[in-house]
């Protein structure tokens, strides 16, 4: 028996420390960024759209978005937003990779909602319908995230 518990003990321990070189392969390797983007923000009653001025009328949409699915889902699930939420916009989807806000920004990646920060960070690509499906998904999460850590960001 002790034999096969030491056999154990050394798998583990491989298994383990095989896994840490395959993390540090991407520490310190940062996304390359091709332009800088100088924020605005737009407040709406719920959220606060961050965009850049190339994006306005885009980012202006996606407020009146925002906002409609957001009276949606709040009827729907009888929850209300204690704060804004952040909601970072990207002129493209070239732009959207550019990001330092998450990791994986792959060319099928529409949008993400952080857990921890309630953040949704997607690409407008011009397809309004697009948007409007990627928002209404990615503000169910909002609602997910917003209802399991009470209304606290980073809980």
């Amino acid at each position: 028996m002790t034999f096969m518990r030491r056999i154990g003990g050394i798998a583990a321990a491989l298994a383990l420390f095989g896994v840490a070189p395959l993390v540090a392969q991407y520490f310190g390797q940062n996304k390359v960024q091709y332009s800088s983007f100088d924020f605005r923000i737009i407040q709406t009653e719920h959220f606060d759209v961050y965009y850049y001025p190339a994006e306005r009328t885009g980012a202006l949409d996606a407020a009146r978005i925002a906002e409609r699915w957001y009276a949606r889902l709040s009827r729907i699930l009888h929850h209300q937003f204690q704060g804004r939420k952040p909601i970072i916009l990207y002129a493209s989807q070239s732009d959207f990779q550019q990001t330092n806000i998450i990791d994986a920004t792959g060319e099928g990646l529409g949008g993400v909602t952080e857990f921890f920060k309630h953040r949704m960070v997607l690409p407008f690509t011009g397809s309004y319908a697009e948007l409007e499906h990627v928002i209404g998904h990615e503000m169910v999460h909002q609602f997910q995230y917003d209802v399991y850590s009470r209304g606290r960001v980073g809980g």
